[in-house]
């Protein structure tokens, strides 16, 4: 199950587009942050979703620049992407953070440091809520569902620095 594709399906059942012009949306509109997606993954699925007949490409060249293949979805690509909006609703993952490796083996440090490390994954929490937070009110042409999806992370950061504030307090008065 591909997120990836369920995201350039998506562009591509909008509008037709390049992949350079997909890549430079998803920097645009800072997706990146709320997405795990990169540039090199986003031209692989693109080769692998034609190759599987979900995409089309039409070569255009315009004026002295290098060709370029236009991208729209086909008929097979339309029922695959539905296909994954319907797996993702039923099955949307699950949540692991990279950081429960440091939680658990925080006992295998001393008190001193184990305070500074949960600082420091504070002040991580703090940096990408405010990242968040700008975007949230910086970004204007952004679509109700992208709005949506950075209220979840703001929601998600204030709660994570709650949480990591209760566990340095118990950090602190650990014996």
């Amino acid at each position: 199950m591909s997120s990836i594709d369920l995201i350039i399906l998506g562009f591509l059942k909008k509008k037709p587009m390049s992949a350079y012009e997909i890549v430079r949306y998803i920097e645009f509109k800072r997706m990146k942050k709320w997405v795990k997606v990169g540039s090199p993954t986003i031209y692989q699925n693109i080769k692998k979703l034609a190759v599987k007949n979900y995409l089309s490409g039409k070569i255009i060249k315009e004026g002295e620049r290098p060709e370029k293949i236009i991208y729209s979805i086909t008929k097979s690509g339309e029922e695959y992407h539905f296909g994954l909006m319907k797996r993702f609703s039923v099955n949307p993952g699950k949540l692991f953070f990279d950081f429960n490796a440091l939680i658990v083996n925080l006992s295998l440090v001393n008190k001193k440091t184990a305070l500074g490390m949960l600082q420091d994954l504070k002040m991580s929490f703090i940096g990408s809520k405010n990242d968040v937070d700008n975007d949230f009110f910086e970004l204007r042409d952004v679509p109700t569902e992208a709005k949506a999806i950075m209220k979840l992370y703001r929601m998600l950061f204030r709660d994570l620095i709650k949480w990591i504030d209760e566990l340095i307090v118990y950090y602190q008065n650990k014996k």
